[in-house]
């Protein structure tokens, strides 16, 4: 039996490794694949660990065994959690503070219990029983896993997975995180008997899972995650286009209708010889025809400019040469590409708001715009020498630059101080 139980520990372990190589070697190291890696870890810390308590034969050997499986125990559960809030890019990531402070507090006590005995009221060779730490453990790690898989299956379910509209991913992804903790939870109540913790086996099953999720639907594929965000933005243009097309078809189609019938009243007005009817209504249809051309007019520039500014320098050169009030200064460092397109129109807008805010409040003699074009991220920052302020309150204008650069991961700060201008510094990860 103790045979059986090492081969199946072993094997957990491999899978486990198998699948943190294929992420290391499909994927960039970014956060969320950096958690995975140590949630794994503790995964295979967990199973090395039951595979040590079945070669025990003291009770020291059967505590150096638990010392190092309460390591993984400990920890499984908030970097799973961790690992949903990066993934699904959950922005307040000072949150994961305190899963992980947890499971530090959890780890310290069970790593303490010779002192204390709140984690093992009794721990002899052949004679372990819990204490109240346990079971906060517990507990905790079951809520921490619950809630990280609730984040992951909203997630996905929002996203288009790779060559597959069905549930698919998220019904993986969720037995996978949740079917190691029922075992956990049947074998602690005493539903499956057993002398030895069943839990890893599970991981077993998840590991597996996970590594199908990972090779099929490229669950953590990190070139896969970006085409998504940039799809999503092109998709969000391309409604925004159509709108424009249909606002000018709507235009001009009202515009033509009124005309035909303000000619045809006139017409009518002067055959029945009333030509103060006819002159008003002629009056009334050239200024229907003004309006309707300004706003044709407008469309249209819009549009335009939608079609011309596929870089993103493109815009920002065309917001320098028509500002002929405030001078602009640009720099560019790194080359513009396509695949900074995607943020052409949100650059252009948080400039174009920024000159604005600019020209209304500061004062300023002239605005600095710096781009600096990264492998992996676009640095933005649109500085003035205006008044400035020491208290920022955030307005219509720059909450719409947040929330703006927020929509495509990036971050945003405001930066000011009274009679040294007002600065605004963007991150965008690519």
């Amino acid at each position: 039996m103790n045979l059986l139980l090492i081969f199946i520990y072993i094997s957990v372990i491999v899978t486990m490794v198998a699948g943190v190589t294929i992420v290391i070697l499909k994927g960039k190291r970014t956060a969320y694949n950096n958690i995975y890696i140590l949630f794994s870890s503790m995964i295979v810390l967990w199973s090395a660990s039951q595979i040590m308590i079945l070669e025990s034969s003291t009770t020291k050997e059967l505590w150096i065994s638990y010392f190092v499986g309460n390591i993984g125990i400990c920890f499984t559960g908030p970097l799973w959690l961790c690992f949903a809030l990066l993934y699904s890019g959950y922005k307040h990531r000072k949150l994961m503070i305190l899963p992980l402070s947890i499971g530090s507090i959890n780890c310290a006590l069970a790593l303490t219990n010779p002192l204390t005995k709140l984690y093992y009221r009794t721990f002899e060779f052949g004679n372990v029983t819990h204490g109240p730490a346990f079971y906060v453990n517990i507990i905790s790690t079951y809520i921490f896993m619950l809630i990280g898989s609730y984040i992951l299956f909203r997630y996905m379910g929002d996203q288009k997975n790779s060559g597959t509209n069905s549930r698919t991913p998220q019904i993986m992804i969720l037995l996978a995180a949740l079917f190691p903790w029922l075992l956990n939870l049947l074998y602690l109540v005493g539903i499956v008997k057993s002398e030895y913790d069943i839990t890893p086996v599970g991981f077993g099953i998840s590991s597996i899972l996970l590594l199908h999720a990972t090779i099929k639907y490229r669950f953590l594929d990190v070139d896969l995650k970006r085409e998504l965000e940039i799809t999503n933005v092109q998709l969000l243009l391309e409604k925004e286009r159509n709108r424009i097309a249909q606002q000018v078809h709507d235009t001009a189609g009202h515009t033509l209708t009124m005309l035909q019938s303000y000619m045809k009243l006139a017409d009518t007005a002067v055959t029945n010889g009333d030509t103060d009817e006819a002159h008003s209504l002629l009056t009334e249809g050239r200024t229907l025809t003004a309006k309707g051309i300004k706003e044709i007019r407008e469309s249209i520039n819009e549009l335009r400019r939608e079609a011309e500014c596929e870089l993103v320098t493109q815009g920002l050169v065309q917001l320098r040469n028509t500002s002929h009030e405030l001078p602009i200064d640009l720099t560019i460092q790194g080359t513009d590409s396509e695949k900074y397109s995607h943020l052409s129109r949100i650059i252009y807008d948080t400039v174009r708001e920024s000159i604005t805010n600019t020209m209304k409040y500061a004062n300023a003699t002239k605005i600095d715009v710096f781009l600096n074009f990264q492998e992996n991220a676009l640095d933005v920052i649109i500085g003035d020498d205006g008044d400035g302020t020491d208290e920022i309150i955030e307005n219509n204008g720059t909450r719409g630059i947040r929330e703006r650069i927020e929509k495509v991961n990036g971050t945003v700060r405001f930066i000011s101080s009274k009679g040294d201008g007002f600065m605004t510094r963007i991150h965008i990860p690519l």
